[in-house]
């Protein structure tokens, strides 16, 4: 039988068994529908819903006070590509689920117990050539759109500050024709990764040596100390930055507008997150509108809202520490699908119904990058404590331990007055590299090359994937 032939077969079986489960147990019938916003390098602490004192977010402020809010989300990694690789895998990354190219994505699942499943997506790292078309019937890449009948050009990419606009009006186009089947619906937006373009809240500020707009020239001027950057310049960035935080937050208005005018509102669950946080001029020495290179709070931490219309939770704003890898086994749960066994990813669901709401330890790690000059670093976040290990020669470490209840921002390293804690997270984090190494460690290349399918070398990556990296400062 053919794929096409069995879906709504195996549609019908699972309607029958989750109308089956809500007669028996009462409970309302589960969202018909679900989307994921994934918002590249959105911090959680520049949302109004987190406290920070800017409106930058009204939507999805509202969002979170009708829905469930995760005070803290750990990424895998601080950067795109093996951060949405855990994402999608519901997984810590090992070559099972990596080698080149997404090799196993819980999209898979979905699809298979019926769902239509969609992507709107702005490539780079999470083009096909990566492989995260993996599970999607659907799977536009704005990237390829071509601005000339013969191909030729970059088409919507020549104005990027337009980019998000454009994706988010092609995922409600396809909306409009697809509603009426059961659906997921993946978004992921480059805003408000660099460049800076959005002035929404730059009003008054002085720019200093900067211009309008903050580039990713302007990033590596500055970490070459060939541009000034002090108190009056991170204003002016962090600024820009929250502009394209608003930004992100308009075009969420639009998709739940259009979701109202179709009549799907009542029934889709959303899901609002990000890959990984970003560093805007936090730190020494200074790195604005760069991550990547630390696992520090401000890159690793991401925003999570889930809003169900479907049903009231009991738990509103979870304490407990949870991770990305927990996000798509939340929405196969939430959804009725039976759960993928075998996944360090789990569901969030008893979270937000009132169970113990105990800390999940959050494993994350960057590879080193001889091209922009930062080590190997893992983490161990237990929600009150992380510790960061730097591999030097002969297998010793330099070691950072921070309490996070007294020191939040991670200034001042404990692993000298706190040993045996720093031993026993070192135990447990040797014994999850160990893991990882079993299944092998997977390899992500910054530089512009990707696995091909299939194939033991690398292959050269399609000529706009390897440009769209570059317009956003990953190959030099």
């Amino acid at each position: 039988m053919s794929r096409s032939a069995r879906r709504p077969r195996l549609r019908l079986l699972g309607l029958l068994a989750l109308a089956w489960t809500g007669v028996a147990c009462g409970d309302p019938d589960p969202p018909r529908n679900a989307i994921l916003i994934v918002l590249d390098t959105l911090r959680a602490d520049r949302l109004s819903s987190y406290g920070y004192p800017v409106e930058t977010s009204p939507v999805m402020d509202r969002l979170a006070a009708e829905g469930v809010l995760f005070e803290t989300t750990v990424s895998h990694a601080s950067w795109t590509l093996p951060a949405m690789v855990a994402l999608m895998a519901g997984d810590t990354p090992t070559r099972t689920h990596y080698d080149g190219s997404l090799q196993r994505s819980l999209v898979e699942t979905i699809r298979a117990a019926g769902w239509r499943t969609a992507a709107f997506v702005e490539g780079g790292f999470v083009s096909a050539q990566y492989g995260f078309d993996r599970g999607f019937d659907d799977f536009h890449d704005g990237s390829l759109a071509a601005d000339s009948e013969n191909g030729e050009g970059r088409g919507e990419y020549d104005e990027p500050s337009i980019v998000i606009e454009k994706t988010f009006s092609d995922a409600i186009d396809w909306l409009r024709g697809r509603h009426e089947q059961p659906f997921f619906l993946w978004i992921h937006t480059y805003e408000p990764h660099t460049p800076y373009r959005r002035p929404d809240y730059t009003g008054g500020l002085d720019s200093g040596a900067l211009g309008d707009t903050f580039e990713i020239l302007d990033a590596a001027k500055i970490r070459q100390q060939l541009l000034p950057f002090g108190p009056t310049e991170r204003t002016w960035v962090r600024a820009l930055y929250d502009g394209g935080v608003t930004a992100c937050d308009r075009q969420i208005g639009r998709l739940l507008d259009a979701l109202e005018e179709l009549g799907r509102r009542d029934d889709t669950l959303i899901v609002v997150t990000s890959d990984h946080g970003e560093d805007i001029g936090g730190r020494e020495p200074e790195w604005p509108g760069v991550h990547g290179h630390t696992l520090y709070d401000e890159q690793i931490l991401v925003p999570l809202i889930l809003h169900d219309p479907t049903r009231e939770y009991d738990v509103k704003r979870v304490t407990a520490q949870v991770r990305s890898i927990d996000v798509l086994p939340s929405i196969i749960d939430v959804l009725g699908i039976p759960a993928v066994e075998g996944r360090h990813g789990r569901s969030l669901a008893p979270l937000m119904k009132g169970g113990p709401q105990e800390h999940r330890y959050a494993w994350s790690h960057v590879q080193a990058s001889e091209e922009f000059g930062y080590d190997e670093r893992f983490s161990l976040r237990t929600g009150t404590h992380k510790l960061v290990m730097t591999p030097r020669k002969r297998g010793n470490y330099f070691f950072e331990l921070y309490d996070l209840e007294s020191d939040p921002g991670e200034r001042e390293t404990i692993h000298t007055r706190d040993p045996a804690r720093r031993a026993r997270l070192q135990k447990l984090a040797h014994g999850l590299r160990e893991a990882v190494r079993t299944e092998g460690a997977p390899e992500f290349h910054v530089k512009a090359q990707a696995r091909e399918p299939g194939r033991g070398a690398l292959q050269p990556l399609e000529p706009r994937v390897q440009e769209r990296l570059r317009e956003l400062g990953y190959v030099e």
